[in-house]
């Protein structure tokens, strides 16, 4: 009777604990996946970094230099794509009514896909703020704004600092297990973080390339929007098989605007 009293008690602690640990993981779910994500930005600099230290290059200011390189390749980026983007968005909405009695004569008149675009249109801005409505709004934007750069800065500080602490951890583990598994365990923790480095790595010049070769192919056939439907495909190419059918798909329906030749 009392082994199985015992029995009882340990499996309810055991599972009471299972059940407080998944409760804390989901709280932390945020935190670990920036956590995570550093991790992951970790192992796509250090071959580079590592690289720098070869040459005579000390570590802090390979990791500079790496995140000097980001920052430029995103204001680049930003230079380069925002203005054609926002000239492509304004020519897109410059053919839809300017005031909402337009815009329901405007739906009233078309029908198909037109008709249904501009009555969710008119629907979205009869639910639009008030007045009144917009500061709170707006600090709620604010405060978005803030999260975004704390999460960024925190990603990239947990990078730099897994870049210095993962051979220490990794020596830890190795300490933790039994002697004659500790080569297995390192060497396989070794690979996956440069497996992991080399795909994250590769996913950035698929998107980069991608997004090129589309963009110079869709300008020279004329495509509307080539720009923002090139950058789209880039994007979704990460998605093994959906993502290409998707890019094709709203090409194709771009294309179907100005012609079936282009298309």
């Amino acid at each position: 009777m009392k082994q199985t009293a015992l029995r009882a008690f340990v499996s309810a602690v055991v599972v009471g604990s299972v059940v407080v640990l998944a409760l804390a993981l989901w709280k932390l779910k945020l935190i670990l996946a920036l956590l995570f994500l550093g991790f992951i930005v970790a192992a796509a600099m250090r071959p580079g970094i590592e690289a720098l230290r070869r040459r005579g290059v000390p570590r802090p200011v390979g990791i500079l230099v790496h995140y000097a390189g980001l920052l430029a390749l995103i204001a680049a980026l930003l230079w380069a794509v925002v203005p054609r983007a926002l000239d492509q968005v304004q020519t897109a909405l410059g053919d839809l009514p300017q005031t909402r009695s337009d815009l329901r004569q405007e739906a009233s008149e078309s029908s198909g896909l037109r008709s249904r675009v501009l009555v969710e249109i008119e629907q979205r801005l009869e639910r639009l703020p008030r007045v009144e409505n917009l500061v709170e709004e707006g600090a709620e934007v604010g405060l978005v704004a803030v999260e975004v750069f704390i999460g960024s800065f925190f990603v990239l500080a947990t990078a730099a600092y897994w870049i210095y602490e993962r051979k220490r951890a990794e020596e830890l583990v190795c300490r933790l297990v039994p002697r004659k598994h500790a080569k297995t365990v390192r060497d396989t923790w070794e690979l996956i973080d440069l497996k992991l480095g080399a795909y994250v790595r590769g996913q950035g010049l698929l998107i980069a390339f991608v997004s090129l070769v589309l963009s110079l192919v869709f300008w020279a056939i004329g495509l509307p929007f080539w720009l923002l439907v090139a950058l789209f495909a880039g994007v979704v190419e990460l998605v093994p098989v959906i993502g290409p059918l998707a890019a094709g798909a709203v090409a194709v329906g771009v294309g179907l605007t100005e012609s079936v030749g282009v298309a």
